[in-house]
């Protein structure tokens, strides 16, 4: 046996030997590392989802969302990993954000090998003994109805969506931004076209008006407040909390009046639904605020009412509308019988939302 054989057999027989020794490693501790990575994962959505009975993951469109709830099953909070390239390494962010998709809860930042005592404080601030996360708090609360900026050496806001970058870092802050804003664009719109969330259900009223109800048309779980002339419809639960409060609205169209059944989330943040309950608008054009035979979906018009961010007025747009901002597509032709919708509910919403809230702090339990 030559010597150069020899030395390929010992090679061979290193390689082979190397190779069955690192797969059982691999078989070995993959499933301790896969243990140990669910454990950081479940006590970050913890973090980033805090008071929720129960975390379930949901896929929409091939994205992964996890949704936090409450002990009546509505949604409290709904998380999403996302990641993308820092100055010098990849970074993982898990964030959490509340129902009405308004606001950040909280983020944890899961991966990240950015320049030590520069790039790291994203995550940790070593020179801040006080406040070491400072940087990854000031997220929590965040007002995400704009796009997310950052300021140097300057106070941020956090209702404008301000944060303020890390000094000699700002490059490892833009991207933990940059980041969050595509992620929060893209997920948004994926939420918003999946649209069936249980956040909340409202009574199923039936012919009724401002002035006469009829009890027998108010389901079983249902409560009629009246506060100062305004009437509420209650939709309870079985511990008696409250999951939608409904009211009726009513306004000028175009040749006719308009009455909605108007059905808002418990804080008055979403619109969970919209019903018209009477119109005779122009057969045809108008008529499309209910049923709009030119387009593929007939009730498209009303389903953008579905989960709508009402904390600020809503919106009439002529393209694509961005549901978190409060925007809301008019019908081409029926401009001012979907104009007139709009206008009443802005009015509406604001009128009986203060009268609800106010007494609700001051003197209503629910």
């Amino acid at each position: 046996m030559t010597k150069s054989y020899r030395l390929i057999l010992v090679l061979t027989a290193t390689a082979v030997l190397s190779g069955l020794l690192l797969s059982f490693l691999n078989l070995h501790t993959r499933p301790l590392i896969e243990a140990h990575q669910d454990k950081v994962l479940n006590d970050a959505l913890s973090s980033v989802l805090p008071g929720c009975d129960k975390i379930a993951e949901q896929f929409y469109e091939n994205t992964q969302f996890y949704f936090g709830y409450d002990a009546q099953n509505n949604v409290k909070g709904i998380a999403f990993l996302t990641e993308g390239n820092g100055f010098q390494s990849k970074l993982r962010i898990l964030v959490g954000m509340d129902a009405g998709l308004t606001q950040i809860v909280k983020i944890r930042i899961l991966e990240q090998k950015e320049t030590p005592g520069l790039g790291t404080k994203i995550e940790t601030d070593p020179s801040s003994k006080a406040n070491p996360e400072w940087f990854p708090k000031q997220f929590d609360g965040l007002n995400i109805t704009n796009k997310i900026t950052y300021l140097k050496n300057q106070t941020p806001d956090k209702s404008a969506g301000e944060i303020m970058a890390i000094t000699g870092a700002t490059i490892s802050s833009k991207a933990v931004i940059d980041i969050i804003n595509a992620a929060l664009v893209e997920n948004s719109r994926i939420l918003n076209d999946n649209n069936d969330l249980n956040i909340g259900e409202c009574p199923a009223i039936d012919a009724v008006n401002e002035t006469v109800f009829d009890p027998e048309l108010v389901p079983e779980g249902a409560e009629i407040l009246t506060i100062d002339d305004k009437t509420y419809f209650l939709n309870k639960d079985d511990n008696g909390s409250v999951t939608g409060v409904a009211f009726i609205a009513s306004g000028e169209g175009f040749q006719s009046t308009i009455k909605v059944l108007v059905c808002m989330s418990p804080d008055f943040s979403r619109m969970q639904s919209l019903e018209i309950i009477e119109q005779d608008e122009t057969e045809g054009w108008g008529t499309r605020v209910v049923n709009d035979t030119t387009n593929s979906d007939p009730e498209w018009f009303l389903k953008q009412f579905t989960n709508l961010n009402v904390q600020k007025v809503i919106i009439p747009v002529a393209t694509t509308p961005n549901k978190q901002r409060g925007e809301v597509q008019s019908i081409s032709g029926a401009t001012v019988s979907s104009g007139a919708i709009i206008k009443m509910l802005n009015a509406a919403i604001q009128g009986y939302r203060d009268t609800y809230l106010n007494r609700k702090a001051n003197r209503y339990g629910n």
